[in-house]
Parts: C-alpha cells; sequence; structure tokens
C-alpha cells in the first residue's frame, strides 16, 4: 500500500520534463547495443534526440562540447518497452491501494482501513486482489467495505481486471439494476462483487466520481514509476471502460517522461483516425479470462459446466478487420482461449484471401495475450506476421502445480499454457508486457519468469526474453527508429546497476534524449 500525496490541481499536460538542449555523453562499464555491426561499446553521444556516436574511447567523441555523465559499475542498454499497460488504473493503485500482497479478506479490509486513515477524504480505489489463493475463497463483501472505509466510496479491481467489489453505498447509488454480472446472495441481495458488464459501468461510474487531481496525481504517478525502472516506452489500452476517452486524450496529448503509444479498444477507425493514429485495439475483446471462466475454450473447463464464450461474431470481427487493412491500420485483439485465437487466425485468413497477405503482414497485427495456443496455429500466425503481445509474469503467478491455470483447465492445458518458446521457435515476434496492474510493470521480473516458465519446454533463453522486452514492444509499435544503439536511432536509454540483492536496479532512463530518471544519483 501507497499513501497519496495531496497536491494541488495541475492542468493537463503535466509539468515538461528538461529537454536535452546540451549534448550528452553518457560512459558506462559496457553498452549492450543490439546492433550486429558493434555488439558492445562504453561510450554513447545524444543529441536532439538522437545517438550521434557509439564508441569504446570517450575521447573519440567527435563531438566536444558535451556534458559527460558517467555510469561507473553500470550497463547501459536500449531502454525497455511495456507493451500492454493501463496506466490510470496502475497509478490510481500505485497512489492509492495496492492489494497484490493481500493473502487473505483481512489483509484486504486491514488495508483499506489504512488507506482511509492516511488520506481522508478521498475516494478509495484499488486493485490487484486475487481470492484464488485465499482462504475464504472470496473477496470482501459490500458490507466489509462499507466499515473498513468508513462510509467512503471503495472500489477495488480484481487482479485480471475483470471483476471487482464495490461497497454498499456505491453499490446502492450506482445503475447497476439492469446489468448482467451482479453477484447476489441466496435471497437475491448484491454482495458486492461485479463481473462482465456491471464491473465495467461500475468503474467508468466510480471514476467520474473521482476528484481530477486523483486522476492527474495517478497519471503523474505512473509514468515516473515506468522511467524508474527503465521504461521509455509504454502501450497504453485505453477504451471507454474505465476510463474514457477524456483520459485516452490526456495520455495522447500530455508531456510525459516516457511515450505512450496509445491503443483504443473500441473497433472504430474514425476515432483513431480523428487522432492521428495508425493503430487500434488492445483490450478489444474476443474473449475474456481463465481466472472468471470466460476466455473462450474449445472445450469445457475443468471446473465448470460450459467453455467460455466468443465476445465478437466471426463475419463482425472479418469485416472491421479488412477495413483496417484496407486503410492500414494495425489491430490489437485480446484473445486468450484457445477458441478466440483461432477465431482471430481465421478472421485474418478471410482478410487476407480478400486483400492480401502482404496486406495483412504490413499492419503487424498483435494477439494480445496468447495465451492457450493450438501447435496448429503457430504456423499460421507467423505467415499473418502476427505479433504475440505476451504476459511471463502470468505463469509466475498461475502457472505450476495447484495453480490457477491447472485448476480451471486441468493438467494436459495447463501445460500449454504461455507457450513462449513455441511462438518464437515459430517464428512469431514476442513482446513482452506487463497487463498492469495485473501484474506490476517490472521488466526485468518478466524477462526472469520467461526463463523459469513451470514447463521446461516453455521457457527462453535469457537473450531471446530480453530482446523481447527491449525490442518486441519497438516492433509491435511497427517503430523501426528505435531500440537498437547506434548512430541515428531515438536516444531510449536505460543503465542499470548491480543491487544489494543481486538484481539491475536502473540508475538512468534516457527517452528521446531527455534524462528522466536518475540525473542527481548518476551526475551530482
Amino acid at each position: 500500500m501507497r499513501g497519496v500525496q495531496a497536491s494541488a490541481d495541475r492542468s493537463e499536460p503535466p509539468r515538461a520534463e528538461r529537454a536535452a538542449t546540451q549534448p550528452v555523453l553518457l560512459v558506462a562499464d559496457r553498452v549492450r547495443t543490439l546492433d550486429p555491426d558493434r555488439p558492445t561499446a562504453r561510450a554513447v553521444c545524444c543529441a536532439g534526440g538522437r545517438i550521434t556516436w557509439v564508441g569504446d574511447d570517450p575521447d573519440d567523441c567527435p563531438t566536444r562540447d558535451v556534458r559527460r555523465i558517467d555510469l561507473d559499475g553500470a550497463e547501459l542498454q536500449p531502454a525497455f518497452v511495456d507493451a500492454h499497460v493501463h496506466l490510470t488504473v496502475t497509478g490510481l493503485t500505485l497512489a492509492g491501494l495496492d492489494l497484490h500482497a493481500c493473502r487473505t479478506v483481512e489483509d484486504c479490509l486491514a488495508s483499506v482501513r489504512a488507506i482511509a486513515d492516511v488520506v481522508p477524504g478521498h475516494a478509495i480505489w484499488g486493485g490487484g486482489w486475487d481470492d484464488f489463493g485465499w482462504p475464504e475463497r472470496r473477496p470482501p463483501s459490500a458490507e466489509e467495505l462499507a466499515r473498513a472505509a468508513e462510509g467512503r466510496p471503495v472500489l477495488l479491481v480484481r487482479a485480471d481486471g475483470h471483476a471487482a467489489v464495490i461497497d454498499r453505498v456505491t453499490l446502492d447509488a450506482a445503475p447497476l439494476s439492469r446489468c448482467d454480472g451482479v453477484e447476489r446472495d441466496a435471497v437475491g441481495r448484491p454482495t458486492g462483487l461485479l463481473r462482465r458488464e456491471a464491473a465495467e459501468l461500475a468503474r467508468s461510474w466510480f471514476r467520474a466520481e473521482l476528484p481530477r487531481t486523483q486522476l492527474t496525481d495517478a497519471r503523474r504517478t505512473v509514468v515516473d514509476h515506468a522511467a524508474s525502472l527503465g521504461i521509455s516506452s509504454v502501450h497504453e489500452m485505453g477504451g471507454p471502460d474505465p476510463m474514457g476517452d477524456d483520459d485516452f486524450d490526456a495520455w495522447l496529448t500530455g508531456d510525459w517522461p516516457v511515450e505512450v503509444v496509445g491503443y483504443w479498444s473500441e473497433p472504430d477507425l474514425d476515432f483513431v483516425a480523428a487522432r492521428g493514429l495508425t493503430q487500434v485495439g488492445g483490450a478489444l475483446l474476443l474473449d475474456g479470462t481463465v481466472a472468471g471462466r470466460s476466455a473462450a475454450l474449445e472445450s469445457a473447463y475443468a471446473d465448470g459446466v460450459d467453455a467460455g464464450h466468443l465476445y465478437q461474431e466471426t463475419s463482425e470481427l472479418t469485416d472491421f478487420l479488412a477495413r483496417a487493412v484496407r486503410a492500414r491500420i494495425q489491430v490489437a485483439l485480446h484473445c486468450i482461449g484457445d477458441r478466440a485465437i483461432r477465431q482471430a487466425v481465421e478472421a485474418l485468413e478471410s482478410v487476407a484471401e480478400v486483400t492480401s497477405s502482404t496486406a495483412v503482414r504490413h499492419t503487424r497485427p498483435r494477439f494480445e495475450h496468447c495465451e492457450l495456443v493450438p501447435a496448429a496455429l503457430l504456423p499460421r500466425m507467423a505467415a499473418l506476421g502476427v505479433v504475440a503481445s505476451v504476459r511471463p509474469s502470468f505463469d509466475a503467478v498461475w502457472g505450476g502445480p495447484g495453480g490457477l491455470y491447472e485448476t480451471r483447465l486441468g493438467v494436459g492445458r495447463s501445460a500449454g499454457m504461455n507457450p513462449l518458446r513455441a511462438l518464437s521457435d515459430a517464428g512469431v515476434t514476442l513482446a513482452f508486457g506487463s497487463d498492469a496492474d495485473v501484474t506490476p510493470m517490472d521488466p526485468w521480473a518478466a524477462i526472469g519468469a520467461a526463463q523459469r516458465h513451470h514447463q521446461v519446454a516453455a521457457r527462453l533463453d535469457p537473450d531471446t526474453a530480453w530482446r523481447a522486452a527491449v525490442l518486441g514492444g519497438r516492433h509491435a509499435a511497427r517503430q523501426h527508429d528505435a531500440g537498437v544503439v547506434r548512430p541515428g536511432q531515438r536516444a531510449d536509454l536505460a543503465g542499470f546497476a548491480i543491487g544489494g540483492d543481486g538484481t539491475p536496479a536502473c540508475v538512468l532512463t534516457v527517452t528521446r534524449g531527455r534524462i528522466v530518471h536518475g540525473e542527481q544519483s548518476v551526475a551530482g
């Protein structure tokens, strides 16, 4: 749990980070470049937002009027990309109530009580709870939340992002009477747990009630946090649920310390064209989640009676994809279950028949999450130029014996979840993302999770995993001028030193030539 810092209202965009007006020479113990012509170096010069020189001896730099920063004991590399995030929601959790560590209902309620004491007057937005492993096997009730928050509005989003619990006052006030997904007790009274349509409506309604200062602080909190991790670019998966178009536009127009690549989750090509975007989707749902038994499967859940369901009619999806391909608009599709992934592949193949496979590949379609992938679809995905935007940390949280995947899917199917190695071997580009705040933004944790997948056959080697965290997002965003440390590329860089616990600690982040994290710690 982190407390919210009270602050005065700030107009959008937030304060601009200091621009890099003087060329900067960065000198490290080693520079890892990803340039096959010069795999390593020791020094990099940046000017005008671009890399202008890379070399081994800083004295060889042709630019003389430079500001030199020595990263003693550190390695410099291309900055990370988080290819799938929900920024403002994550910021609200970081600045408010992070429930990922809760292990019981009482843990959750204690966190609500603590934040209510620390930050009086605020509505309480929290996220990250997961009752799958709790002994009670249930979230807090509306009455329990109301008592813990002392009457203040509370909304706590489940870790998978597809369910939420709210307090009794909010439950009575929100317009949920006709919504699907309101859980009720034996006598028909709403418990406070909301799924599907009800969860979406409650999040949107609650967001509209938040003070503007709280949203502004949340946005600043999350991008500063990303920069502190060596992330210089994030792919924002925005949409009507839960934050709306005003929040999405704030991300597109604000001056942030990291690059924000915006994806709008509705199939509305006019909306993205009006904003000058050439991508759409991200949270454009073909199915739901394994946790909620709403991911679309070819056969029934091991612990359920049905197989989930598809959210889109195939004919409508195919028509939309065809219009997007003709307009050269990239589409990112949320597809988790094998049935949903099959629908996405078959729809794209139908589009390729009426346009061309080259036209489809040119748009670089994205499959978000892409968890239960039938082996027979792997070469077809590669032929279509699909990018698998994947979450290695999902396996760390839900994989393995007795985990959520095994409980929902059974031993056989759960073994095939998140087949990172098979995707890579088939020629499908991997792009790592956190889906924050489902799992925390943490590129090194994602790299580690990919190497330690609970299925040995699905594990990635260290270099492939690192490249998926660095270059995968650049490929997914169709960016050809970033991700490699060589002259002419964008100066998006990150410096890491090994911390006391043996993990890399970010000491410097550079976005488009601007130092956005760590300047004081390395430059004095």
